[in-house]
């Protein structure tokens, strides 16, 4: 019975006491064992990698990255370091270094681990208010979705990151978070504001629209946020949160274009990350309005299927497993 773990960081809040362990069962999708293991508020997001893990940080008005030693059941803190403003929105590992993208500060930072603590590499700064939401590789670029400016920007990660590229997108459309295909010939990005899913045929740093798709059903009204955009471990099947409409938008991926599966109900309020173990027969969602962490089978077309299991976990939202 492979048990893999799993961390999920929590939104400001004062109910949200900071970072959660949990397992999975990997063979029955069952949920189990949440354990306060990192009680700082407002941690948000949480990335693993080789037994760290860096997760959001805030302490006396300053925000930043703290680093963890997961190998431990206790989760000591290895070392912090507070050099932004706001918090950060973002975390990911990429070459033995930690990325994170903040959306006030409007710049990514980057940190490595050293002689067991952490060391801030460079700044990334792009502008204040940019909204910058997530830090995504592709090849020797780095590709970051600037939220608030309608853009994403690129950057060349064997030049020194210099500027090599820009997508626009039209006035209000809010991109947010992009996912590749296995072998980078397709991009597929979600916008917060006007709740798209837009797919670019890639060829190294030509990105060319071919086609974007409505997230929500016609019947649907009020308020709607997308969120995380997750690519299936067999490349068939893009699962998309989003917000608000308390939805899970599902499209099969036919020749590498997204073609509308399902509209599912997350079971809960406010669906903000989605994540899917390495053999992709179920899928997590964290409802951050409705304190849940939520696990579905998954049917073999790739559907959301019926609600497996689920925890209790206050405003809950970015999350990692010990296999990414």
């Amino acid at each position: 019975m492979p048990l893999i773990n799993g961390y999920v960081g929590t939104y400001a809040s004062p109910d949200a006491p900071g970072t959660y362990r949990f397992t999975l069962d990997a063979d029955t999708g069952v949920l189990s064992a949440p354990a306060l293991v990192y009680p700082q508020a407002n941690t948000k997001y949480a990335a693993w990698h080789g037994g760290l893990l860096a997760t959001v940080t805030e302490s006396g008005g300053r925000s930043g990255l703290a680093l963890l030693d997961a190998s431990d059941p206790g989760c000591p803190v290895l070392d912090s370091v507070l050099t932004e403003d706001a918090t950060a929105c973002f975390l990911t590992w990429h070459e033995g270094r930690i990325y994170s993208a903040n959306y006030h500060d409007g710049h990514v930072l980057i940190y490595e681990p050293a002689c067991g603590g952490l060391r801030l590499v460079r700044r990334l700064e792009i502008g204040a208010e940019a909204g910058c939401h997530q830090a995504l590789f592709h090849g020797r670029w780095l590709l970051v979705p600037c939220l608030c400016l309608d853009q994403v920007r690129i950057f060349d990660l064997e030049n020194g990151l210099a500027p090599a590229g820009t997508l626009n997108f039209p006035a209000g459309t809010g991109p947010r978070h992009g996912v590749f295909n296995a072998d980078h010939t397709r991009l597929y990005l979600v916008s917060e504001k006007s709740n798209q899913l837009f797919t670019y045929a890639v060829d190294g740093l030509s990105f060319t629209p071919v086609q974007a798709d409505k997230l929500l059903p016609p019947d649907c009204t009020g308020r709607a946020d997308a969120a995380a955009v997750r690519l299936s471990p067999d490349g068939k099947t893009l699962y998309v949160s989003v917000r608000g409409a308390d939805l899970i938008t599902v499209f099969r991926l036919e020749d590498g274009l997204p073609a509308l599966l399902q509209h599912a109900s997350s079971l809960g309020r406010d669906p903000w990350d989605l994540m899917l173990p390495p053999d992709g027969r179920f899928l997590l969602a964290s409802d951050r309005k409705s304190d849940a962490l939520v696990s579905f089978n998954l049917e073999p077309d790739g559907s959301v299927g019926p609600e497996r299991s689920r925890l209790t976990i206050p405003q809950c939202v970015g999350l990692t497993l010990e296999t990414t």
